[in-house]
């Protein structure tokens, strides 16, 4: 009853946004409302003054005075925001640097602001609301969602400007956070552990004392099948505790694979499920039959996109978080979320976090557009995850399918010097890798040229996905945020299984 007393608090909180957000309303009138207001706040800071935005009198001046931006572009502007200078891309303080969640290597540092955050909460709001109104039985229990272990300390910039949220719940309201806590399945505390072993433990120990878990909110939905197979492998000490009809039915259900068993109360999965998460996805609902599974709409560290809704395919543009342009994947035309027709775009945006013009690198589908109302759309992939150490060009995309004909999905491939490493679970020999990857124009070119040896496949007991994972929260990176892979640009992938147990390469 407390459960279900306090979401349904969160939901009259959130009636509002979700008001906002569903009811008609003209696309464009919107956007260029948003752009106009966020102009003349940013009027007075260096990028600002540089690009003229006091002069600026509509979305046609903004496109002809800001050029497309990628992260390289704007460094120069955030190392000056992390040496401590103020209003250099926003009027108001930056609040905190959230490292991203990059792929290919290299980490990248997202100013925060107030705005920003609100802007986030335009979208999360009216995405929960539809949740908890319109499934039923999601509102009467706790909920789990994805906690990023603290590897190392909190880090600062030279100036004292904190690196990272200190909880992935930071995307909440501050209210909401309150509420939440009293009903989060997990401890936030968890992210204390020590280690990536201890901290799966106390999670899972957590979780299966959870008298009622309806509704578990984690990004990569592969994070979770590493949970479930922890728990299934330490299921008898894990429920050593537990009263012995539930130590029992706990150990009977996860081996047989059956977490919707495991979790009898839970209703729904919300988890990324497009792109190159999409076989992660399948698999995971194999460990929950019958669990409402809802795909995420794309949220990226820099910005959220779109929302999903209960009963629809894709998730909705978040009208209201920032200024949306799409660029035509075919023909490269820029157009505004207003002029929009079904086909695949890159998604370029301007946020209240200072990023003007900024092509994120996520390439979508838009799937449907509505006279009054948001388009619809569905993620792709990312646009910009290559490797390419002398014109081979691999991207995440062939790569998959390559994995997938190889039998070994859970792979990772990474490059060592002028040659591609294979870390696998499942046998496949050299050979049958190179001509898999030689299916690739310009992989092959660059092999007869002799520019790069042939791949060699190294047989790990450890899950490829796990280790990557594990690197990405050493790094840096919120656990939450950090997408599936397939290929990684940098190298020293070797270390990181060394001492467990490493085959010879086949």
């Amino acid at each position: 009853m407390k459960a279900r007393t306090l979401n349904r608090l969160c939901c009259r909180l959130y009636a509002p946004a979700w008001q906002r957000f569903s009811r008609r309303q003209d696309v464009g009138r919107v956007q260029r409302s948003y752009l106009k207001a966020l102009l003349a706040r940013n009027a007075d800071t260096a990028f600002g003054r540089e690009h003229g935005f006091a002069k600026l009198h509509g979305y046609e001046d903004f496109a002809r005075a800001v050029p497309v931006r990628r992260y390289e572009d704007l460094a120069p502007y955030i190392d000056r925001i992390a040496a401590g200078e103020p209003h250099v891309l926003t009027g108001e303080p930056v609040t905190l640097l959230e490292p991203t969640s990059g792929s290919s290597g290299g980490r990248k540092l997202i100013p925060y602001t107030a705005s920003l955050h609100r802007e986030f909460q335009c979208g999360i709001r009216p995405w929960i609301y539809d949740l908890y109104t319109r499934v039923p039985g999601a509102d009467a229990g706790q909920s789990y969602w994805s906690v990023t272990p603290v590897t190392q300390g909190r880090q600062y910039t030279a100036c004292g400007i904190p690196i990272g949220f200190e909880e992935d719940t930071a995307y909440f309201g501050r209210l909401e956070q309150h509420i939440m806590r009293r009903l989060f399945a997990v401890d936030g505390n968890v992210k204390f552990a020590g280690s990536m072993e201890a901290f799966y433990w106390q999670t899972a120990k957590q979780l299966l004392t959870c008298p009622a878990l309806t509704l578990i909110s984690v990004w990569n939905p592969t994070y979770l099948t590493i949970l479930c197979d922890f728990i299934r492998t330490h299921a008898r000490a894990l429920t050593r505790d537990l009263p012995a009809p539930r130590a029992l039915s706990v150990r009977r259900a996860a081996a047989e694979n059956r977490f919707d068993r495991v979790f009898p109360a839970l209703r729904v999965i919300s988890a990324w499920a497009d792109g190159s998460a999409a076989p992660d996805a399948k698999a995971l609902q194999g460990y929950f039959p019958g669990v409402l599974f809802q795909p995420k709409g794309l949220l990226a560290t820099e910005c959220f996109v779109s929302l999903p809704l209960i009963g629809e395919t894709g998730s909705r543009l978040s009208l209201h978080s920032h200024f949306f342009e799409f660029r035509d994947a075919k023909a490269g035309r820029i157009c505004t979320a207003d002029a929009l027709t079904p086909g695949r775009y890159e998604i370029i945006v301007t946020t209240g976090g200072g990023l003007y013009r900024y092509a994120i690198g996520d390439m979508v589908e838009i799937l449907e557009v509505f006279p009054d109302a948001p388009p619809r759309l569905r993620f792709l992939g990312r646009s910009g995850i290559t490797s390419d150490l002398c014109g081979e060009k691999l991207t995440e995309e062939f790569v998959q399918s390559v994995l997938i004909s190889l039998g070994c999905p859970d792979a990772l491939l990474a490059p060592k010097g002028k040659q591609y490493l294979l870390f696998t679970q499942t046998p496949v020999t050299a050979d049958a890798l190179d001509r898999a990857l030689c299916e690739s124009y310009h992989y092959a070119y660059c092999r007869r040229l002799g520019q790069l040896r042939q791949a060699a496949v190294i047989r790990v007991t450890e899950s490829p996905r796990q280790v990557y994972l594990r690197r990405r929260v050493r790094e840096g990176m919120r656990l939450g945020d950090i997408k599936s892979a397939h290929l990684c640009a940098d190298e020293g992938w070797q270390q990181e299984f060394q001492g467990r147990d490493v085959f010879s390469p086949c």
